[in-house]
C-alpha cells in the first residue's frame, strides 16, 4: 500500500523535529521544507537539512524567500511605520504568510496529500498557517501534531530523547523564531507579566551595559519611502554593491544589535482574544521605521501623517492577524504607495547604548525649506504676515476657549 505523503514546514527546532519523527512513525512519507526568511546563517541550511535527513525525511527542500519577504512585506511595514501596539514590529506575523505559501507550493508540486506544521494551538501561528493553506489549497489536509496532541516542550524532548535524538537544553527552555524582520523569544519568563528574559536568552543583541560607549553614526537614504542606501558618517556604504534588496536591513540588524538596539518584550491581545507576551530583537526594523517616520515629518502635512498612521496601523494589524487575502490589503497598499511619492531624502541617526538618536533630515521636498523660502522661520519671524495680522489670528483663535470658559463659569438658574 502506497504511503500517504505530507510536506512538513521544518525549521529543525524542537516542535518540527517532534512532528517529523511522530508523523513518520504514524506511517506518513514525510517531505520537509525549510523556508528561509532570514533565519538561516552561513551553513545553517545544510545543518537543518542534515537534521531532517537524520530524523527520517524522505526529501528536503530549501526555499530562499528573503527577497520576496522584503519586497512584499517589509517595505510596506516601513512605509506604514507599523509597530503592533506602538512598539512591536510584528517579527513573525506576516513572515508566516510567505513561509506557508512556499510550503503549499512544495506540497502541490510534489503531489502531497497533506501539509503539516509544528505550531501549537496556544499562539497565533497555527491560525496563520491554516489561513494560507485553506486559501491556496482548500482540499489539502492539514496535520498539526503539536496542536492536536497539546504537548509541552518537556514532553516533546522526552519523546525524542527516548528515540536517541539529541535535543539542545536551550531549545527545550525557549521557543526562538528568527527572520529578517526580527527574532522572537518565548519561555518561562514571558508566560507571566512581571519577569524579564535573562541575558542568556537573547540571541544576538548586546545588553546596554555591554554595548560600546562610542556609538556609530549613519546616514539612511530613502526614495519614495524605501531605503536605498546606508552609509557611515564618512560616506562608506554598509553593504556591498549589487547586494540583494534586503541587505541593508540585515546589516542594520547586526550593527544595531552590536550597539544594544532593538530588544523589547511585547504584550498584547492575540487574534483569538487572549493576552500574550513575547520577547523580541528587531534592531533593523526599529531603526528604519524611526528614520522613515522622521523623514515623513519633514515632507508630509499633519493631515497626511495622521491619516496615514490610522491606515498604516490597520494594514499592519490585518497582516499580523492573518487577514492575508482580503482585497482591502490591495487598497491599503495602493494608499501607502501614493503617500510615499515625496518621501525621498536622507536621515542622520546615531546608534548608541540601546538608543536610536535622530540627528537630522533633509529632502528636496522639505516643507521646512519651502517655508523658509517664503520668509517663514519658526520662532523668528515671517514676511508672509504682519504683526497686526498675527495679533488678529491669536485673538480669533482664542474665541472658542473663551466662550467655553464663560459657559462653564455661569451658575445654573
Amino acid at each position: 500500500m502506497t504511503k500517504r505523503k505530507i510536506v512538513l514546514a521544518f525549521s529543525g527546532g524542537l516542535d518540527t523535529s517532534y512532528a517529523l519523527v511522530s508523523l513518520r512513525e504514524q506511517g506518513w512519507e514525510v517531505l520537509t521544507a525549510n523556508i528561509d526568511t532570514g533565519g538561516l546563517h552561513s551553513g545553517e541550511g545544510e545543518s537543518v537539512k542534515a537534521r531532517a535527513e537524520e530524523l527520517g525525511s524522505a526529501g528536503h527542500f530549501i526555499v530562499d524567500a528573503r527577497e520576496e519577504l522584503y519586497s512584499r512585506v517589509i517595505t510596506y511595514g516601513v512605509k506604514a511605520n507599523y509597530l503592533r501596539n506602538g512598539g512591536y514590529p510584528s517579527c513573525v506575523g506576516a513572515e508566516r504568510m510567505i513561509q506557508a505559501e512556499k510550503v503549499v507550493q512544495v506540497a502541490i508540486e510534489n503531489g502531497a496529500d497533506a501539509v503539516g506544521h509544528g505550531s501549537t494551538g496556544a499562539g497565533a501561528d497555527h491560525v496563520r498557517y491554516d489561513a494560507v493553506i485553506r486559501a491556496l489549497a482548500p482540499t489539502m489536509e492539514i496535520i498539526t501534531p503539536i496542536r492536536d496532541e497539546r504537548l509541552t516542550r518537556e514532553q516533546e524532548t522526552s519523546f525524542l530523547q527516548e528515540r536517541g535524538v539529541e535535543v539542545s537544553a536551550k531549545t527545550t527552555t525557549y521557543s526562538i523564531n528568527e527572520g529578517l524582520i526580527g527574532t522572537t523569544i518565548g519561555g518561562g519568563e514571558t508566560y507571566g507579566s512581571w519577569d524579564y528574559l535573562p541575558e542568556s536568552a537573547w540571541t544576538y543583541t548586546k545588553s546596554i551595559a555591554d554595548a560600546p560607549a562610542d556609538g556609530v553614526e549613519l546616514i539612511l537614504s530613502f526614495e519614495k519611502g524605501e531605503v536605498v542606501a546606508a552609509t557611515t558618517a564618512d560616506g562608506v556604504s554598509i553593504v556591498e554593491p549589487g547586494s540583494p534588496n534586503y541587505a541593508i536591513l540585515k546589516e542594520l540588524n547586526d550593527l544595531g544589535g552590536a550597539h544594544g538596539v532593538g530588544r523589547g518584550i511585547h504584550m498584547g491581545s492575540t487574534m483569538v482574544g487572549n493576552l500574550a507576551r513575547v520577547g523580541f530583537e528587531a534592531p533593523g526594523m526599529l531603526i528604519l521605521i524611526a528614520a522613515h517616520r522622521e523623514l515623513e515629518r519633514l515632507v508630509l502635512s499633519n493631515r497626511q501623517q495622521s491619516t496615514k498612521q490610522q491606515l498604516g496601523t490597520t494594514y499592519g494589524d490585518l497582516l499580523h492577524e492573518a487577514v492575508y487575502y482580503d482585497p482591502i490589503l490591495d487598497d491599503l497598499r495602493a494608499y501607502l504607495d501614493s503617500s510615499q511619492s515625496r518621501v525621498t531624502g536622507d536621515v542622520r541617526v546615531r546608534l548608541q547604548k540601546g538608543n536610536v538618536v535622530l540627528l537630522g533630515s533633509r529632502s528636496p521636498f522639505s516643507l521646512l525649506d519651502a517655508a523658509e523660502r517664503q520668509g517663514v522661520v519658526y520662532g523668528y519671524g515671517s514676511s508672509m504676515w504682519t504683526g497686526e495680522q498675527a495679533r488678529a489670528f491669536a485673538h480669533m483663535y482664542a474665541v472658542p476657549g473663551a466662550i467655553a470658559q464663560a459657559a462653564a463659569s455661569e451658575k445654573p438658574v
